[in-house]
């Protein structure tokens, strides 16, 4: 009867690893700059506008339909089937290059 509670105690570590390993796991090492990057609908990754930089710093409700979209990761496709948005960078794949943003410059 003992072996149940033990099988449930892995099987409960098993899928928080799983969790973690997919949505929280950093992808790239540390790199000076916002903590945000947007991807292009043609897949390529850059640097924030400053316009996008200062909105991303509002505080949003979460019912707030005006809120920002956040990616969990580069493959994810916005509602409309468009793999544009915002994203953290550590979640960045490491062999995708973040481009510098020419306004910024």
């Amino acid at each position: 009867m003992k072996i149940i509670p033990l099988i449930i105690l892995i099987s409960i570590l098993i899928v928080v690893f799983i969790i973690y390993y997919k949505y929280f796991r950093r992808l790239r090492p540390k790199e000076n700059g916002f903590e945000f990057v947007y991807v292009e609908n043609n897949g390529t990754v850059r640097e924030l506008k400053d316009e996008e930089i200062e909105y991303l710093k509002e505080e949003f409700h979460s019912n707030d339909g005006g809120r920002p979209y956040i990616k969990t990761s580069y493959k994810d496709l916005t509602p409309d089937g468009k793999i544009s948005g915002f994203i953290y960078r550590i979640r960045v794949p490491k062999n995708i290059t973040i481009e510098k943003e020419k306004a910024n410059a």
